[in-house]
């Protein structure tokens, strides 16, 4: 039951009692019922007021941790998927390695697909309170690396990786107020550095904040 809701239904017994109040009673039973009744009013819109306000913070946070959590997915798969590209690369430039060993190492470890990111992405509260524009360019970009999962695109892939990163990176920072939703719309993202591969920095680890 929301706040208006409670104080329409309070608001209605006051009046029916104020008329009976009023009817039968005196006037100090009458200013006696009304300061009782504003001071209830008061009380229950304050009660739920902070009830409300305390909820909305605790989402606020969990949406945070599980964008961070996202990110860390990110993070990892660019790693993971530079450690296979340079891999790939060292085969291809070996005299000494067959065509064959690279066809058989590159069916053998595939791409990475951020794929836990999905559930994430696609849970309710994330759902409900990320903005809608970072929502539908985070589905879009995931559905593209489905795309071009590919050693042959392989630098096209970790750019979208990258690109992906900037954008929940961008929606936390809207998140903990950091940034307007203008900024974060009209933001492309190049201003953010993928954490070193070797290395991932502590900022962008699942963390409790």
């Amino acid at each position: 039951m929301n706040s208006s809701l409670i104080l329409i239904l309070l608001g209605a017994i006051s009046i029916i009692f104020l008329i009976i109040v009023r009817v039968k009673g005196t006037k100090s039973e009458t200013l006696s019922f009304l300061s009782t009744m504003i001071a209830t009013l008061f009380g229950v819109l304050l009660a739920v007021t902070l009830s409300n306000a305390e909820n909305l913070k605790k989402e606020k946070s969990d949406t945070i941790k599980l964008l961070k959590s996202a990110r860390n997915i990110v993070s990892g798969t660019y790693a993971y998927t530079d450690v296979l590209g340079n891999y790939a690369t060292e085969l291809k430039n070996d005299s000494t390695k067959s065509q064959s060993a690279l066809k058989s190492f590159e069916t053998n470890n595939p791409l990475p697909y951020p794929e836990f990111i999905e559930p994430i992405i696609s849970s309710e509260i994330i759902s409900k309170n990320i903005t809608e524009n970072s929502h539908a360019k985070i589905y879009t970009s995931l559905i593209n690396l489905k795309k071009i999962s590919l050693y042959q695109s392989i630098d096209l892939y970790k750019n979208k990786l990258n690109y992906l990163f900037d954008l929940v990176t961008l929606e936390i920072e809207y998140q903990k107020g950091n940034i307007s939703l203008t900024e974060l719309n009209n933001e492309d993202g190049s201003n953010i550095d993928m954490p070193p591969v070797s290395a991932l920095d502590k900022e962008y680890r699942i963390d409790s904040h």
